[in-house]
């Protein structure tokens, strides 16, 4: 019983930090808004109330994608959205059942679009010169801010999430992004979730994870599609050493429904809106009682992306954690 109590200790330290990086919206019109943001890092460690981290993600969007198929980029007006994503977390807990948690993400973009496309056509096919324009920005995205609760068993291997989205990342950084790929959505939006997790022996835990998005209101007259993120996973703690190694493998599905508002003039919200699947190894390295450092690799499954949108090929993510 002990050794099952400590695994499911290093499984509470890392059960959200390893989905921080769920591809929440690795698909949408082109774009990757906040891909790297849906969960947040670490649940409740016995004798640690706070903990604080810093992540990276990458993304490289320049394949373009319809239906469950990769289609002809010449489709698609926009070429390519390369996107590094920082995010502070941090968490406190209140006791052994609430807690709070928090995401300020920072997003540097490079935006690459014809602006004389139309998707779905190629340029040749409507009689236009190409005119590519490029755009670079640097700037706050949208802050997470939840609460947890964890008091449904005395091992805390159950509990729930929610909170709320806020609007703090513009979305007129550049006249050349749509609003799905601004670096916010000018919403505030619902955030409802949960978690479990467990053990099949002594050394291999499993874990599971959801996160549901609703937006409550619109922002000149755009309003994203809800979304619904689910994760499965399992980790090998079987492992020993001054520095403990815990591999993990990920299962990440995601539904995004159609944007509302703020599309094409012409073609609406066709280009918006996606199903995908990812399957994610990853590692944690457990340095000691408080630092933690982890890496995953998001390679793509599964995927059907409404009208014509940019995907990466692979996406990858790392970061550090401390725990007080």
């Amino acid at each position: 019983m002990h050794h099952k109590l400590n695994t499911l200790k290093i499984f509470r330290s890392m059960l959200l930090l390893g989905i921080t990086f769920v591809p929440a919206q690795a698909l949408a019109c082109a774009c990757g808004c906040g891909i790297f943001d849906v969960g947040l890092p670490g649940l409740p460690v016995t004798g640690m109330d706070n903990q604080i981290s810093l992540q990276y993600g990458y993304m490289n969007q320049n394949q373009n994608h319809s239906g469950s198929s990769n289609a002809s980029n010449a489709l698609n007006p926009d070429k390519q959205i390369k996107t590094g994503y920082y995010n502070f977390f941090g968490q406190h807990m209140f006791n052994s059942d609430w807690g709070i948690m928090a995401m300020v993400p920072y997003w540097q973009r490079s935006f690459t679009t014809d602006t004389n496309g139309t998707p779905g056509i190629t340029d040749v096919a409507a009689g236009v010169t190409p005119n590519i324009q490029s755009a670079n920005v640097a700037t706050l995205s949208d802050i997470r801010v939840m609460g947890m609760y964890t008091g449904f068993s005395a091992d805390q291997s159950t509990g729930l999430t929610f909170g709320l989205k806020l609007p703090t990342g513009s979305y007129t950084v550049s006249p050349l992004l749509d609003r799905d790929t601004e670096p916010g959505t000018g919403t505030t939006d619902l955030l409802l979730g949960g978690y479990n997790m467990g053990y099949l022996n002594k050394t291999l835990g499993w874990f599971s994870q959801g996160t549901y998005r609703h937006a409550l209101d619109t922002a000149q007259g755009y309003k994203p599609g809800d979304s619904l993120n689910v994760t499965v996973g399992l980790t090998y703690n079987g492992f020993t050493g001054a520095t403990k190694v815990v591999p993990m493998l990920q299962l990440n599905a995601m539904w995004r429904g159609n944007d509302q508002g703020g599309g094409d003039a012409i073609y609406g919200n066709v280009n918006s809106g996606y199903k995908n699947l990812y399957i994610a190894p990853g590692v944690m390295l457990i340095l000691d009682r408080r630092w933690r450092l982890n890496s995953s690799l998001y390679i793509p499954a599964y995927r059907v992306a409404n009208g014509n949108q940019l995907v990466p090929h692979w996406m990858a993510s790392s970061g550090i954690t401390y725990m007080f």
